[in-house]
């Protein structure tokens, strides 16, 4: 059969902001994620080559109603108008050195083009050996187009004008002109971008110095910040390398395992926690956690996948990779037989998981302590009623909004004194002043960290009183966590006055396998909760927030009769224990609230004495039947031989209490 027409197929120009669509999804931070990742590259180039190099990338927001910008600037190789026309003004074409074998990220070349597509139009401004270099990208009615303006010299102004000063560099500006992107507020495109798994290594690299900037629309500096990420801390748990069956190849797996839940990739996308990242030439290729995704016993999982191989594979066969810039393409034979071995590997890890599970959920707490420490709750809360009256907990139908706010015991402090942050999200405690017996209203305090991986949003609060209840005086302090796992010491500090909360950074709010609190009947006290996780320089507390009765397992002398799930409370020295530690909390709750709710009788300003007071009666009172209840009879001397005296004490022998002496 004779062939008419031979020639190259044509495509049709809407197919370039169709591939743009995909590859964004009108996205300013995957089209960000792109320009930084070029400027990256164009460093690495460098770097190859054995030239000195300053490793700046400098992002910039200006954004309005309309029409923001965004720019990124690099101080690397700078492009001739020639670079210009191959790299930008050509779609799909290898530019950027891959397939020469470089460490670099960049295949199709047309990563670039999609960014400015997918958001608007722009241009990319460059200058290489003193020449300054120019073109730009738009649609025009449904047409890409591409213009290269005439080269000329790199005067004094045009280095002035775009912010180089000196030697090479490139400027690419988007204009998010398209109606249905919108534009991040800064804080957000600074966590967002901190957390996109493409530019986690380069944020790790010594030799990268990534600056995001907020700028107004005369170009004046906003705000400022370094962008930087640092993995959730955890334990080594797997180093091993692999061969990938069927090829030459082999891979590098670590793992870490966390000591909190960590977001899936199925979870939260590119800015997953957990799962692992494929790296080729230290390159970030995907994020994934293959067939562990939606495992909830994987969920603490992390760590990397380095191969080397893709690169060389890639050169020649560049299917492993989707065509929308979404990672691996896992169908492809050689991808198969990676994520195959992987996952193999971590299977134990699962399983070893799966198995600590099951096993904390069934010998966490066993039926019979069950059922004591359901007869403790209704005896513990039998007390508090009978000593605070009827209590606003969550059983007797009032609500939160019915209830006068507790002040901290010595009238300054935060509620809740224990928290967690979900790292890239802000949150705020709360910090509560009586006044004006502490401070008047209107009062600043300072607030600072002990740790730089959780940040205080509010170095500087101002306490308002409340309309409601105007002698209580609130501030909210917002908080951001950083590292999965960090740990921080929050300190107000005011007039001599000085509150500590401490903040642990999560990954998620609910952990898949967290077991549902039981059903709450009423009364002051809820649930008792043995936590490994709990501070453990504080043995047991009361959580304000939930009404339940912690007790830190990994506190020494809790630990010496309890392991880290709880167990233990059947000998007897585990029973005593956990009697002194529940009586020590219970005792303490109720002679806080007492004195606050003015049910106990203090004398103004001495609210800490009546505290201590007030908690050694009740200990005194009602610790016996704390220990009825919690340690078995064998293990208790005969009732007969204790001697309490029953009763509330007289209103003349509490005002007796309540007088202080006299010289």
């Amino acid at each position: 059969m004779n062939i008419k027409t031979k020639r190259k197929m044509e495509y049709a120009d809407r197919v370039a902001v169709q591939q743009a669509d995909q590859a964004i999804r009108k996205d300013v931070v995957r089209a960000l994620v792109e320009l930084i990742t070029n400027a990256n590259d164009s460093y690495q180039r460098m770097e190859d080559a054995g030239l000195d190099i300053s490793g700046r990338i400098i992002i910039e927001v200006e954004r309005k109603h309309s029409n923001s910008l965004l720019r990124v600037r690099d101080n690397a190789e700078g492009m001739t108008t020639e670079d210009l026309d191959k790299k930008v003004g050509r779609y799909g074409e290898a530019t950027s050195g891959f397939t020469e074998g470089r460490s670099v990220r960049g295949l199709w070349g047309r990563g670039l083009k999609d960014s400015f597509f997918g958001l608007g139009h722009g241009s990319v401004s460059s200058i290489r050996d003193g020449t300054f270099n120019r073109c730009t990208l738009s649609v025009e009615k449904g047409v890409p187009m591409f213009n290269l303006q005439e080269s000329s010299r790199a005067s004094r102004a045009i280095r002035k004008r775009y912010h180089l000063s000196q030697g090479n560099g490139t400027i690419m500006e988007i204009t998010v002109s398209r109606s249905d992107v919108r534009t991040p507020l800064f804080d957000n495109l600074r966590r967002n971008l901190e957390r996109h798994f493409e530019l986690r290594t380069m944020m790790a690299d010594p030799e990268r110095t990534v600056l995001l900037r907020e700028v107004d629309c005369r170009g004046r500096v906003k705000n400022e910040v370094t962008l930087s990420h640092k993995a959730p801390i955890g334990a080594e748990v797997l180093m091993e390398r692999v061969a990938i069956p069927n090829s030459p190849a082999t891979a590098e797996i670590k793992i870490f395992r966390a000591e909190e839940p960590l977001s899936t990739p199925a979870e939260e996308g590119d800015y997953a926690d957990g799962g692992l990242l494929v790296l080729s030439r230290g390159v970030v290729l995907a994020l994934s956690f293959f067939k562990f995704e939606h495992n909830e016993y994987a969920s603490r999982f992390y760590g990397t996948v380095s191969c080397d191989y893709l690169h060389e594979l890639l050169k020649k066969d560049d299917s492993i990779l989707t065509a929308t810039r979404n990672g691996i393409e896992w169908k492809h034979p050689f991808a198969r037989a990676l994520k195959q071995i992987v996952e193999e590997k971590i299977d134990p890890l699962v399983e070893a998981e799966r198995k600590r599970a099951q096993s904390e959920q069934s010998t966490a707490v066993n039926k019979k302590l069950r059922e004591r420490l359901d007869l403790t709750l209704k005896e513990l809360n039998a007390i508090a009623a009978g000593e605070l009256g009827k209590l606003t907990g969550g059983g007797n139908g009032s609500s939160e909004r019915d209830r006068k706010p507790q002040l901290p015991p010595n009238g300054f402090g935060f509620i809740p004194e224990y928290a967690y942050l979900q790292t890239g999200k802000p949150a705020g405690i709360l910090l509560r002043v009586a006044i004006p017996d502490k401070l008047e209203s209107g009062s600043l305090v300072d607030v600072d960290s002990g740790s730089d991986e959780v940040l205080i949003l509010t170095p500087q609060v101002t306490v308002k009183a409340r309309e409601d209840y105007p002698e209580i005086g609130e501030a909210h302090v917002e908080l951001e966590g950083r590292q999965v796992g960090a740990e921080a010491v929050i300190s107000a500090r005011v007039a001599g006055l000085k509150a500590e909360a401490m903040v642990k950074v999560i990954s998620k709010r609910e952990p898949p396998n967290t077991p549902q609190p039981r059903k709450h009947h009423g009364g002051l006290f809820r649930q008792f909760k043995f936590d490994a996780s709990a501070e453990p320089r504080q043995r047991v507390r009361f959580d304000q927030a939930t009404s339940d009765i912690v007790i830190a397992t990994k506190a020494p002398t809790v630990a010496a009769y309890f392991d880290e799930k709880g167990n233990g409370s059947a000998t007897p020295q585990g029973q005593v224990m956990l009697a002194e530690l529940v009586s020590e909390a219970v005792c303490f709750e109720i002679a806080r609230r007492g004195v606050q709710n003015e049910t106990f009788l203090y004398i103004a300003g001495a609210e800490s004495d009546a505290i201590r007071r007030e908690h050694i009666r009740l200990q005194n009172e009602y610790g016996h039947k704390i220990h009825h209840c919690l340690v078995d009879r064998g293990n208790r001397r005969e009732e007969s031989a204790i001697v309490v005296k029953k009763g509330r004490p007289s209103r003349t022998e509490l005002l007796a209490r309540a007088v202080m002496p006299t010289d």
